[in-house]
C-alpha cells in the first residue's frame, strides 16, 4: 500500500496533463479521476492545483482524510508533459545557466496561498524540483 505523499506525488502529474490539455478548474478533478479508472485513492481530498504555463512549474493541495493533513505536491522535471518550458527554458535557460529563479517563484506563491487558508502544518512532497 502506498502512503498519501506517494500517492500525491505522483498524481500531480496528472493533474498537470490535465491542465496542459486545457482543463479549467471545473473540469481539472473528474478529467484526472476518469484517466484513473477506479484507481484515485479515496483517501485524497483534492484541494486545488496551478500550472504556470510561463515557467512549467506546477503542484497539487490535497486533503489526507485520515489524518486531515494537507500535502502539496510538486512535480519535478517533466520531459513528457511539457518539455520546452519546464526543461529547456526554465531548467536549462534560468536555472543551468543562472537566469533567474525559474521554478521558486509559482511554487512559493502556490505554498503561501495554501498556507494562507489551510494553515502552517503543510507535508510537501514531490520528485526532482519538487
Amino acid at each position: 500500500m502506498k502512503n498519501n505523499t506517494l500517492y500525491a506525488s505522483n498524481l500531480t502529474y496528472e493533474f498537470e496533463k490535465a491542465r496542459i490539455s486545457g482543463d479549467e478548474d471545473e473540469k481539472v478533478l473528474e478529467t484526472v479521476v476518469r484517466k484513473m479508472k477506479g484507481k484515485y485513492p479515496n483517501r485524497l481530498e483534492y484541494l486545488r492545483d496551478f500550472y504556470d504555463k510561463d515557467t512549467g512549474s506546477s503542484g497539487t493541495a490535497f486533503k489526507d482524510k485520515d489524518t486531515g493533513e494537507v500535502i502539496l505536491a510538486y512535480t519535478g522535471t517533466n520531459f513528457d508533459n511539457d518539455k520546452w518550458n519546464d526543461a529547456v527554458k526554465t531548467d536549462f535557460g534560468r536555472i543551468a545557466l543562472g537566469l533567474g529563479d525559474g521554478h521558486v517563484d509559482p511554487a512559493r506563491k502556490f505554498y503561501e496561498e495554501i498556507r494562507a487558508e489551510y494553515g502552517d502544518d503543510i507535508i510537501l512532497t514531490g520528485h526532482s524540483l519538487g
